[in-house]
């Protein structure tokens, strides 16, 4: 009975066997919804907020286009073309997909060309010369040996080897090769979605600053007029030389407060322009015109939590590292297992060049090799125990990004309401201090107020202004931090 047919079954079904374990999705149990939206944790005054948020399907492109800004639109475009972090990721990603392309070239048999010349000649003394001159058939043929003197061989052919993926080795090492391309693009997509949201909240702090330094030199102004009200006042006796001095050591005190302010403008133009790829100053004539900062949108859909385990490229990337862990263990196993290799070497060969494409010259060698593991000294053993070290790390990993992710979210969405109350106030703060300055401003005019309750007011006005522009700023950002959160936009570039 022929057995051929018998052994290449068994080989087509060893080949379609691959040891170690096969990656399964974890399973992750997410909450039905958000904490800080259900009812009982749902943080108070949230139900009156300016922007509420929603467990509305969050989609996430050009999430920015909320706050209908042409700049901000603009500086974002830009940034994703043209960020050297963004380019970084690329490149990773290309290189990622070579080492999978790589990986894949082992399935193949490895072929090479070969060509060369050798000019030889045997020692009279070494191995297989005569002895003393004796007779017989050993010196005999060593003698001719000598006689003969140098050779020449000169050859030209091919070598081909090809290993049988008995065990899967191969198909595993392309399997973590695949996983780790898809971690690099998702690393990528991480980086956009940080992207994204740095430069919003740049953009933002940038025009706050702005603002601040806009209240403040307002305020210069009305304490400067202020100081002439009080000089004037001063030389009819109705206001001392001290009243004088107290209202230009307030003034010098804010004029303290600008180069500061300044300062904080000039580098936020630096710092978007650095996430843009940019020389320092090269976006100070684009944005060095102050604009107000954006309303907030009436409803932020956050949608389900369990959405968030698709949408962020964190918990993505988590996922195909621990798959290209799995695969890797495979690998470690499939090294206890014996490896085959198949062999063939053929060619032209003679010992004279015009001889050399001879048909009676060629030759070839075929052979297999089987090569089966007997001795490490426990490296193979400890090899597949690092491995499964690194799969448990892996989807401990795994699981605490998906953790964080929800703690990101519910986070943002208590900062997002609860920043919004604090603004809400200041705004009735900067209402009182306004009316209560100009109540004061009057009662002073007429002599039925201290000049202190005058500086006072204007102070409080000052105060309260400042802290409701900061305020705006961080409600703002808030926002940004929240779509950041929920996944933000990766798939538009």
């Amino acid at each position: 009975m022929d057995i051929r047919p018998l052994g290449l079954a068994c080989l087509c079904l060893l080949a379609g066997c691959a040891v170690g374990p096969d990656y399964h999705r974890p399973q992750s149990a997410a909450p039905r919804a958000w904490p800080a939206l259900s009812g009982a944790a749902r943080p108070a005054g949230t139900a009156s907020a300016v922007s509420t948020v929603t467990q509305q399907p969050f989609d996430g492109h050009r999430w920015w286009g909320v706050f209908h800004d042409a700049v901000l639109d603009g500086l974002i475009d830009d940034a994703a073309r043209q960020n050297l972090n963004l380019q970084i990721a690329a490149s990773r990603i290309a290189q990622a997909r070579a080492q999978q392309a790589a990986a894949a070239s082992a399935l193949l048999p490895s072929a090479s060309l070969n060509a060369g010349g050798l000019r030889s000649r045997f020692s009279e003394n070494g191995l297989g010369a005569s002895s003393g001159g004796s007779g017989g058939s050993g010196g005999g043929a060593a003698g001719q040996q000598q006689e003969s003197g140098p050779s020449n061989t000169f050859q030209y052919g091919f070598d081909a080897m090809w290993e049988l993926d008995l065990w899967g080795k191969t198909r595993r090492s392309i399997e973590a090769a695949d996983a780790n391309t898809e971690a690099a693009i998702e690393d990528r997509h991480d980086a956009l979605v940080s992207l994204t949201a740095e430069i919003a909240r740049a953009y933002f702090a940038l025009r706050g600053a702005q603002a601040e330094l806009r209240i403040t030199r307002e305020d210069l102004d009305t304490q400067r007029h202020i100081l002439a009200l009080t000089r004037s006042r001063s030389k009819v006796g109705f206001a001392s030389e001290a009243d004088v001095l107290q209202v230009q050591s307030r003034i010098a005190a804010s004029e303290a407060t600008v180069p500061q302010l300044e300062e904080s403008v000039e580098q936020g133009y630096n710092r978007l322009a650095l996430l843009l790829s940019l020389p320092p100053g090269a976006l100070r004539a684009r944005l060095q015109q102050p604009t107000p900062l954006p309303a907030l949108p009436p409803q932020v859909p956050a949608g389900l939590p369990g959405a968030l385990l698709r949408r962020r490229p964190d918990i993505r990337r988590s996922e195909a590292q621990l798959h290209a862990a799995t695969a890797q263990v495979g690998v470690a196993v499939a090294q206890l297992f014996p490896s085959v290799r198949l062999g063939v070497t053929g060619g032209m060969q003679a010992s004279h060049l015009s001889d050399l494409h001879d048909w009676a010259s060629r030759f070839f060698l075929l052979g297999s090799m089987i090569s089966v593991p007997v001795f490490e000294g426990g490296q193979l053993k400890a090899n597949i125990r690092i491995a499964k070290a690194k799969n448990e790390q892996a989807l401990l990993q795994y699981r605490q990004a998906v953790l964080s992710a929800y703690h990101d979210v519910d986070d943002a969405m208590i900062a997002y309401a609860k920043e919004q109350q604090r603004a809400a106030s200041l705004r009735q703060q900067v209402d009182y201090a306004r009316t209560a300055l100009h109540l004061r401003q009057a009662q002073y005019a007429q002599g039925l107020a201290a000049f202190l309750d005058v500086l006072q007011a204007q102070q409080d006005l000052q105060q309260a202004q400042l802290q409701l522009a900061q305020s705006t700023v961080t409600t703002t950002t808030d926002l940004v931090a929240l779509f950041k959160a929920l996944g933000g936009d990766w798939s538009f570039a």
